[in-house]
Formats: C-alpha cells, sequence, structure tokens
C-alpha cells in the first residue's frame, strides 16, 4: 500500500531503541488522519465515507480478506436480512427487483464489489494485529502499535478470490486448492478437535489484492514487524461477533460428552447419529438447530424464558419478508406497536392455516402457523422484543420432531434436566449463547493504566470498559469525552428488526461530517444526559432484552435520528404531492438507506429513486393492517391524543 508516511524522531518523548518505529501519518491540508480497526462492512463504509471527505484513512486488519464475522461464519450460514434491507446506498447490484438472502459468500463477494468501486482496499494493510493503542497527551494523537503477520485459519472464504481475477484463477483457488487444503483441515479437526487445531494449522493461500501465492504459518507473527502510527482520531469497528461468550452451565463438571460453544461449529455432519442440545435461539442458534437436527437422531433446544420475536426469511407467497421492514409498519407509535403485531400474526396464522394456491407445501403452512403460535403465546411483537428473523427452530420442531425448552437445567453425565423435571438424554452440546464486546488493546499492560483524557481521568481500561456497554456513547457512536470525532465505535448498534451495515453506513456519516467539521456535537456534559435518555428509552421499549443485548435499537427510530441531525429526513410531506409514487415505495417497500439520499449534504436523488423504482413493496395483507393503524394513530394524534402520534409520519 502507498501510504504518506515519515519516521518521526519524538512526540511527547523519543521512543527507547528496544521500542518499535513510530510513524506520523500525513494528512492532507486541513483534513484529519484517521485509523479504522477492522474491514469488516463497518470498517469498509467508515472509510468510504471518510475517505469520500478527503481524510486520510489507514485500515488494520487481522484476516487476509475483508468480511468480518463472515470469514469464520459456519459452512451454509445464510443472512438473515435480503439482499436490499442489507444494501449500502451508493452501492447497488441492480438486482432491487430480484431480492433475495445471502449467503455468506454471496455477502463477500457484494462487499468486494464495494470496497473495489471504491478504492478501499488501497488504504488496508491485511494480516495486521492492533497490538495496543494509547494516546499522547501533548499533541492529542491516538497510538496505535500494530504487528504484522497475524495469523487465521482456512475457512471457505479463503479461497473466495475477489471478481477482478480471472475466472480460471477463481476456479483453480476455490474449487481444486480450496477444496483439497479444507477436506485436509476438516479431516484432520474431526479427529483432533477444531479449537486444537484451528490456530496450529500450516496451509497456502492466495493473496486477495495481489493474486499472490502465500503460506501461512501460525509462527510468521514472532518474525512480524510491529510499527507505532499516530493519528488524530480513532475508528473501532471490531464488530459485535467477536470474542465468544459460553457461561458455565450447572452441573458442567458432571456432562461427559462434546460441548462447544457454536464459534466452533462448522458443519451439522458431525453430529449424525448423536442427541445434540442447542442453546440458545437466536438467529445463529434457530439456523443450526434446523441444521443439526437434519443429522442427527434426536435435538432439543432450550431458550431462556422467551424466544425472539418469530419473523420467516419469506412469506407465504415466497418473497422475502423484511420488505415488511418498512416505514409504514414502524411509523406506528409504540403505544400500538403490540397491537399492530397481534393483529398481523392472527391473521399471518388464519393465512397460513386456511390459504391455498400459494405455491406452499402443507409442511411449509404448518411452519407459518406454528411462529404465529409461538408468537401469540409468549405475548410478542416486533416492536418491542428482540428478533429471530428465520423459521429455524420452528422448522426443526415441525419437521423433525425437535423439542423446545423454555426452563432452566442442570447437567448431568448424559442429560440435561429441566426444572419442570423433564429431561432431555445428549452426548454433545452447542451453545449458541452469543458473544461479548471486548476491547483487548486499550487493556494491554503497557496502557491499561495510562491517562488518555486528563480533565476526565481516563485511563486504558476505563475506555475499554466503558464501551463495553454502546449506550455510553453518544448515539452509539462517539465517546462523549472526545468531543470532536477523535473516537469511534461502529457496528454495535443492533436494531431488533433491520440489518446491522446500514446503521453502519448512517453512523459513518455523521462520523466523517463531524470529522470534517460539517456537524457540531453536543458538549461531552450534554451528550453524557442524552446517551441517559437514549438508554431509559430503550429499556422501556424492550425491557427485559435491552438490558441483556445493551447495543438494541428500534431500526428507524434510530437512523432517523441520525438522519435528522444531518439534515437528511426524507421530505414525505413534499414527496407525497411531487412525487407520489417514490413516495408509495417509501412507506411501503423494504426499509434502505436510499431514503436518505434524497436532501441534504449526501443527496443522489436520481439514484435513489432509481433503487425505488425497482424494490417491490411488502404484501398486501400486512401493509394493509399497519396503514390502518398508522392512519387511525394519526387521526387521534390530530384530536389531541399526543400518546398516538406517530414516528416521523
Amino acid at each position: 500500500m502507498a501510504e504518506s508516511t515519515e519516521t518521526v524522531p519524538k512526540l511527547s518523548e523519543p521512543p527507547k531503541s528496544s521500542e518499535p518505529e513510530l510513524v506520523l501519518v500525513q494528512n492532507p491540508p486541513s483534513k484529519k488522519t484517521v485509523c479504522v480497526i477492522g474491514a469488516g462492512a463497518s470498517g469498509l463504509t467508515c472509510t468510504r465515507e471518510l475517505v469520500s471527505l478527503g481524510h486520510k484513512v489507514m485500515v488494520f486488519e487481522e484476516s487476509y480478506r475483508i468480511g468480518g464475522v463472515y470469514t469464520k461464519s459456519y459452512d451454509r450460514t445464510m443472512l438473515t436480512t435480503s439482499s436490499v434491507l442489507t444494501a449500502f446506498s451508493d452501492y447497488s447490484t441492480g438486482l432491487e427487483d430480484k431480492p433475495k438472502f445471502y449467503t455468506d459468500e454471496d455477502y463477500l463477494m457484494y462487499l468486494d464489489g464495494f470496497a473495489q468501486k471504491f478504492g478501499i482496499y488501497d488504504h488496508i494493510q491485511f494480516r495486521t494485529t492492533v497490538v495496543k493503542v494509547g494516546r499522547c497527551l501533548a499533541t492529542n494523537k491516538w497510538l496505535v502499535t500494530t504487528k504484522t503477520g497475524a495469523y487465521t485459519w482456512p475457512h471457505r472464504s479463503s479461497f473466495l478470490m475477489p471478481a477482478k481475477f480471472s475466472d480460471e484463477l477463481r476456479r483453480e483457488v476455490n474449487e481444486v486448492h480450496g477444496a483439497k487444503t479444507l477436506k485436509d483441515f476438516y479431516d484432520r479437526a474431526e479427529k483432533e478437535g477444531f479449537e486444537n487445531v484451528k490456530n496450529t494449522y500450516k496451509y497456502d493461500y492466495y493473496d486477495h489484492v495481489t493474486g499472490e501465492k502465500q503460506t501461512m504459518c501460525p509462527t510468521q507473527i514472532d518474525a512480524g514487524v510491529t510499527k507505532t502510527y499516530a493519528f488524530d482520531s480513532l475508528c473501532v469497528c471490531t464488530g459485535t461477533n467477536t470474542w465468544a461468550s459460553l457461561p458455565r452451565f450447572e452441573g458442567q463438571e458432571k456432562f461427559k460428552g462434546s460441548l462447544i460453544h457454536s464459534e466452533n461449529y462448522k458443519k451439522p455432519e458431525v453430529y449424525r447419529g448423536k442427541r445434540v442440545l442447542v442453546i440458545g435461539a437466536g438467529e445463529s442458534g434457530s439456523d443450526i438447530c434446523n441444521e443439526i437436527a437434519s443429522e442427527a437422531a434426536q435435538v432439543a433446544i432450550v431458550v431462556r424464558n422467551k424466544h425472539g420475536h418469530l419473523i420467516p426469511r419469506k412469506q407465504t407467497d415466497g418473497r422475502v419478508t423484511d420488505l415488511n421492514t418498512n416505514r409504514c409498519r414502524y411509523s406506528n407509535p409504540y403505544c400500538l406497536g403490540d397491537w399492530v403485531g397481534w393483529a398481523n400474526q392472527h391473521a399471518k396464522r388464519f393465512v397460513a392455516l386456511n390459504g391455498s394456491g400459494d405455491g406452499k407445501t402443507d409442511e411449509d403452512r404448518q411452519v407459518l402457523a406454528k411462529i404465529g403460535e409461538l408468537n401469540l403465546k409468549q405475548n410478542t411483537s416486533a416492536f418491542s422484543k428482540f428478533g429471530c428473523k428465520n423459521e429455524g427452530f420452528v422448522t426443526a420442531m415441525v419437521t423433525k420432531g425437535t423439542e423446545l425448552h423454555r426452563d432452566a437445567f442442570h447437567l448431568e453425565s448424559n442429560k440435561a434436566v429441566f426444572r419442570d423435571g423433564s429431561e432431555f438424554v445428549c452426548d454433545a452440546i452447542v451453545a449458541c449463547t452469543g458473544y461479548r464486546n471486548s476491547f483487548p488493546f486499550f487493556e494491554h499492560p503497557d496502557v491499561r493504566d495510562t491517562v488518555f483524557h486528563q480533565k476526565a481521568g481516563l485511563r486504558g481500561k476505563d475506555i475499554a470498559e466503558h464501551v463495553k456497554n454502546p449506550r455510553l456513547n453518544y448515539k452509539q457512536v462517539f465517546h462523549p469525552d472526545f468531543p470532536c470525532a477523535e473516537l469511534g465505535f461502529f457496528g454495535f448498534a443492533r436494531p431488533a428488526f433491520g440489518s446491522i451495515p446500514p446503521c453502519s453506513e448512517m453512523q459513518s456519516k455523521m462520523f466523517a461530517m463531524v470529522t470534517n467539521g460539517d456537524l457540531k456535537l453536543p458538549s461531552p456534559d450534554e451528550m453524557k444526559q442524552l446517551c441517559l435518555k437514549d438508554t431509559a428509552n430503550y429499556e422501556w421499549r424492550f425491557g427485559y432484552d435491552a438490558k441483556r443485548v445493551k447495543g438494541l435499537v428500534d431500526f428507524q427510530l434510530y437512523t432517523d435520528d441520525l438522519a435528522e441531525q444531518m439534515g437528511i429526513l426524507p421530505p414525505l410531506g413534499k414527496l407525497f404531492f411531487s412525487k407520489p409514487k417514490v413516495w408509495y415505495k417509501l412507506m411501503f417497500s423494504a426499509f434502505t438507506m436510499h431514503q436518505y439520499r434524497l436532501q441534504g449534504p449526501y443527496a443522489n436523488p436520481k439514484v435513489a429513486e432509481a433503487v425505488y423504482e425497482k424494490q417491490p413493496v411488502g404484501d398486501f395483507l400486512e401493509c394493509s393492517i399497519t396503514a390502518a393503524f398508522l392512519v387511525t394513530s394519526k387521526i387521534l394524534s390530530l384530536i389531541g391524543f399526543s400518546d398516538f402520534t406517530p414516528n416521523n409520519f
């Protein structure tokens, strides 16, 4: 990568001879230098927005390809939000009229196209670990220490070459070299255990930037080059699915079978003929449960109290369900949200049980009816409950005899015993218990007790602890003690229904505007008060889930909030009269970020309108129900019932 850097003899004091080379990244005139940690979807859009305004950006990525969590996903991973809902607003595939659910490999190719279009590869240093992050109080520069030679175990994505290379090379790498390497890797993993093999396996791969053959060896990091870079700003894009959270279960020491976190699950064939307990019914847990049920002798899934509000990937007519994740639905006030959900669940359950001529099999209808039954039984809606946007474990229940348990349990040598007295004999457990936020580069021994902010008395370990709860950051992005966009966190806001990458796009746009001097943040004290206000709102809205999933947000309310501050909210009233077709698509099609390109500093109405021209709307039944509630709430609000005021409508 071509860098505009120079070696600097000192910042606050000269480095000792044993310390890494110190590099000051040179900024263009009137612009900033920014470090981005991570090249997943959030890191890519963050880089795109900052570079578009002329800032100097360097990205450090441990893997040797872009993609974040999808570079270590299990074999049959499929996204739970569709291609239209997951898309960035400035990169279109041109297939908005045919929305589908990406596999992980499909999405990696989408991200590759995005990175190629905007020249993002030029800013990324791959196989580079951020070892520690400090701050020079004399210059207010962030001191980012990196080391090259990072190790990554082989994965399908390792051999998925970008589209810029020839078809011949891509086939050779993927279907020949990659297939052989992965077979050998998984054969060893089955014999020795995935956890034992994944960090010791040596193999060849092809560089995703140059196409050159390289060797991946766990010991290479020992010879890696260490450098410290000085930046004006720091963007942390390490994601919410990096550090596995595996609790210790009561009686675990007695259990004789295998127990893994879903991070180490790759393929269901490993469980052929076994009795498997899946713990957790989030989106990964639901899909994994259904996969394993196809191979195992028997499967049970256990959830803590209530599972997420269930939404199938596809509607009864075969179209993607998240076309109904639209402005019409989520403009309804919170006080009507559960009623909207109740009406829709009853209507859809009725259609599932009694519909015909829709191409659905009896099993499909039974699954859809069961989803409605389970949601109604636990009295949840998309307005007040974290979502599970796939029907996996329900399919496993209906078609494969999977058991559902909602109780606490303890383990014995060969079984789980539930509080209600029931038991499930098992010889394997897959714990889909999620991930935790962790920022080890702030907790490195060299910096954890170092002061980063004199006035606030912040040390490295204080920042690491603070940002484990994204709600303590202003709009879940800006650390409030650094009010000039010096420290931001991206991808940690998690919409109950919706998609993280579009949220990251909006966060990145706002951060770039503040960095560029086009938008001013409130004072640190004001930001902290607004953080408390936002926290109270989401804890009231989502209850228990908001305390468990710290970054939980309402997709529309959150992105509208950011858009309002940037002056890019869609002009709904004006559109209703001047461009009614665009207004109709905005209200009844998938809630995409293109709506924020119609006016303001990021306006590109021609592109946005072209997307909406193609994009289909949600199903007639659900749109009719949600529209009826929305019109009713608008009328009630106009005659004085303020609790019924719609959201930005």
